[in-house]
Parts: C-alpha cells; sequence; structure tokens
C-alpha cells in the first residue's frame, strides 16, 4: 500500500490501463531525461567554474543530446537544434563560448519544464493523477489541521501557565499580606503595652513624633541596613519592645515586613487622645499607594469615643 492510499480510505489507486501505457512511458523517459539534462548542467556549470573546458565540451555534447530528445518527446518543433548549435563551437571551444552555451542550454531547460508540466496536465494525464492530487490535496488539509492544532495547544499551554502563574502569585501575596497583618496587630500590642507599662505617650518612649518620616517615595525594600529609615525602625522597635517586655524572638520577627521593608510608625504628638500608626509599604515596597496596609494603636490614656 502506498503512502498516498493511507488519505484515500475506500478508495484504490487506478490500476493503468493498456491504452495508458503509451503515455506513461513517454512520461518516465521524458522525466528521466529532463532530470539527467538538469544534473548534466549543473555539472557543465561546475566545469566552467573550475575553468575545466575540456570536460565542459564532452558534457555540453551530452547535455544538448538530452534537450534535443526532450524536445522531440514533447513535440516542439521551430527552435534550433541545441545539437547543432554545439556542432558549430568546435570539438574544443573557448570557455566563453560554452558559457554562452549554458545559458541557452538552462533557458531551454526551463521551457522544456514547462512544456512537459502542460503535457502531464494535457495529452498525457493519466487516470492515477487525479487520485493523487485529490490525496495530496488531503495531505496538505491535514497539515494544516495539524499545524493549527499545535499551535492552539501551544497558545493554550502558554495561557494555562501564565494563569497558573498568576494564581500562585496570588496565593503568595494573600499569605503575605497575612502575615504582615498578623505583624501589624503585634506591633499595636506592643506599642499599646509600651505605652501602658511606662505610663506616657509613644513619642516620649521612642524619642519620635515621626519615625516613618523621610521614607516616602522610595522602594524601601531595597534599603540598606544604615539607611535612616531601616535605623530609625530599628531603634524605635526596640525601645518599644524593652518598654513592653517583648521577647528577642517576636522584635526579631517584626524587624521588617514579609517584603523586606521597615515598618513604619507614626507617632501622634497631640498627646494622649490621638492614636498611632503602624504601616507597612506593602509588596511594592512604596509608601503612601494603594497596597500599603496599617494598624492604629489603641489609645492608652483617653476614653473611646462614643
Amino acid at each position: 500500500m502506498d503512502f498516498l492510499s493511507y488519505f484515500m480510505p475506500g478508495e484504490r489507486r487506478p490500476v493503468p490501463r493498456a491504452a495508458d501505457a503509451a503515455a506513461g512511458a513517454a512520461r518516465a523517459r521524458t522525466a528521466e531525461r529532463l532530470a539527467r539534462a538538469m544534473a548534466r548542467l549543473d555539472g557543465l556549470f561546475a566545469l566552467l567554474g573550475a575553468d575545466d573546458a575540456r570536460d565542459a565540451a564532452l558534457l555540453s555534447s551530452l547535455l544538448a543530446e538530452d534537450l534535443d530528445a526532450v524536445a522531440a518527446a514533447l513535440g516542439l518543433v521551430g527552435a534550433r537544434s541545441l545539437v547543432a548549435d554545439r556542432s558549430d563551437l568546435g570539438p574544443l571551444p573557448t570557455a566563453e563560448a560554452l558559457a554562452t552555451f549554458a545559458h541557452r542550454a538552462e533557458a531551454t531547460l526551463t521551457r522544456l519544464e514547462k512544456a512537459f508540466a502542460a503535457k502531464k496536465a494535457g495529452a498525457w494525464r493519466l487516470p492515477a493523477d487525479r487520485f493523487e492530487a485529490r490525496a495530496l490535496w488531503r495531505v496538505r488539509a491535514l497539515l494544516v489541521v495539524c499545524v493549527v492544532l499545535l499551535a492552539a495547544s501551544i497558545l493554550l499551554g502558554d495561557v494555562m501557565a501564565r494563569k497558573r502563574r498568576e494564581y500562585a502569585a496570588m496565593n503568595a501575596l494573600e499569605r503575605e499580606q497575612a502575615r504582615a497583618s498578623l505583624a501589624l496587630s503585634d506591633l499595636s500590642k506592643m506599642a499599646l503595652a509600651a505605652k501602658r507599662s511606662e505610663n506616657k505617650a509613644l513619642f516620649a518612649i521612642t524619642g519620635e513624633n515621626c519615625s516613618r518620616c523621610g521614607c516616602e517615595g522610595r522602594d524601601l525594600r531595597t534599603l540598606a541596613q544604615d539607611d535612616v529609615c531601616r535605623r530609625k525602625w530599628d531603634a524605635t522597635r526596640m525601645r518599644m519592645g524593652q518598654a513592653a517586655g517583648a521577647s528577642p524572638e517576636l522584635l526579631a520577627t517584626l524587624a521588617s515586613d514579609p517584603w523586606g521593608s521597615p515598618y513604619l510608625l507614626h507617632e501622634d504628638p497631640d498627646f494622649p487622645c490621638l492614636p498611632d500608626s503602624i504601616i507597612s509599604a506593602g509588596a511594592n515596597g512604596i509608601l503612601g499607594d494603594s497596597d500599603d496596609l496599617g494598624v492604629t494603636v489603641p489609645n492608652a490614656f483617653c476614653p473611646e469615643p462614643r
């Protein structure tokens, strides 16, 4: 079973008829001569490129015979014979003359190939040609479908991978925000305990009335260890922890938020009745935008408003 028959289920390749035997044989001979002429033409150009005029002269004679035989088989008349042209050049023509002949042979070969294709579509057309044409159309259609399905699968896989990455990133962000909220709650409790323990406002404990000031407008995740924002938070954290009696382990976990930024404390100097606030700059590390997280420190000295 030949390859194309796999794409023609329920059909068989037409059996050659006796009436088509002559056309089939003529097609085969012509195709063979055209292939041989093409190979000889390539060889002729190669010999001319190597300055081998003697072998090129011999090969040009064989090429002329092949092309004239093809022209005769195709019934092309009226054009001057290439064999005659080659004879006019003599037994050992110059390289320039052979190059001119080679270019004419190339043009003749192109013309003969077109004539052969037209002949196969006309007088030399066989019943198997239609079978092969339909089978090849199905092969091309199947290839197109396969390419489309492959492209769709690649695109779908890329979309699914992107969705998985987005989902994983969203889950990671939610976990980090939960950790930050828990840490802010611990800080709020620690600050309240410090105020009650010392019976002082928070700014009196930390020695600052705005520990977060000066930290706006930059990525706090990339701060150096000796940056003023990080140093102020470290000092504030230790003072609050000491006043509240917090453990060193707890203080260590509150050194920075889940994204690496220091927490930011705003102590309200209008003691005693306005709350203090503690803020995380969020996932992007920029203070003052929508992803910030914050908590207020409960008031330790004034009754809650009703």
